[in-house]
């Protein structure tokens, strides 16, 4: 996702390059259109996941902008995977719109009940949620010229914990040998199924994972796995489905003798 900071960059040096040759966009003055976004609540937990959205936009000249249409967007966080520290976001994004409402005679707008929650079926790509979900609401008339009025609010998320216990069929390991890696996953009875949670092991520090199963109807699992020379790092964690449930994390006491 390009940031409004790098669209608004990029539009300022396009204008200073061209401006003596194109005459003003007539939406120039969108830029200066005000924006607010607010939540109903600021942390949301895993019995109460909705939050009513409300917002203003006003002209440049200060006064209400009255049926302009608003579009709202919500995007979950998760911490980006850079064990190099390479300049990257650190943030993956899972990012949907919510559609567009009108504001009313004073320039205001709501959208209620939208739930602070992912909203895929399908298991995120992304293994470290950040426990946040972002709301923006936007208004561009012209897409075209890069300039947009914009305001984000931020809920915090409060998961449930979750836990994980394991056993190793070995201590000391080398190339060639493999290792077997039992559990179980659990968490609080009455916050969900535990059955098909998704469990990780990395073997290696540039990887997130080099194995990985998911657990029974009873939260077992069993991981198996081949040692390789430079395995040197031995991390069991969980990814729960349920954005509103903590994976947990062992770092496992095994050693690996090769080079």
């Amino acid at each position: 996702m390009r940031s409004p900071a790098a669209r608004s960059t990029a539009v300022a040096v396009l204008t200073l390059l061209t401006g003596a040759l194109v005459a003003p966009s007539a939406h120039a003055a969108d830029r200066d259109y005000t924006m607010t976004l607010t939540s109903s609540t600021a942390t949301t937990d895993f019995d109460d996941r909705t939050v009513d959205l409300t917002g203003t936009l006003t002209r440049p000249d200060g006064t209400p902008a009255a049926d302009t249409p608003v579009q709202l967007e919500q995007s979950v966080l998760f911490d980006t995977w850079n064990p190099w520290g390479d300049p990257i976001d650190p943030t993956e994004w899972e990012t949907r719109g919510l559609g567009t409402v009108r504001t009313d005679a004073e320039g205001r707008f709501t959208l209620d009940d939208v739930p602070a929650d992912r909203w895929d079926d399908q298991p995120s790509p992304y293994l470290a949620p950040r426990h946040e979900v972002r709301f923006r609401a936007m208004y561009d008339t012209d897409p075209t010229d890069g300039r947009m009025a914009f305001a984000d609010t931020t809920v915090a998320v409060e998961p449930v914990a979750g836990s994980l216990s394991y056993r190793v069929s070995r201590i000391v390991v080398h190339p060639g040998a493999g290792l077997t890696v039992t559990g179980k996953v659990t968490w609080p009875a009455g916050h969900g199924p535990v059955a098909g949670t998704r469990v990780f092991l990395r073997q290696y520090f540039e990887s997130e994972y080099n194995a990985q199963t998911t657990t029974d109807a009873d939260g077992n699992f069993t991981i198996n796995t081949r040692i390789r020379a430079y395995d040197h790092e031995f991390v069991l964690f969980s990814a729960p489905k349920d954005y509103y449930v903590a994976g947990a994390s062992k770092t496992l006491p095994v050693r690996n003798t090769g080079r």
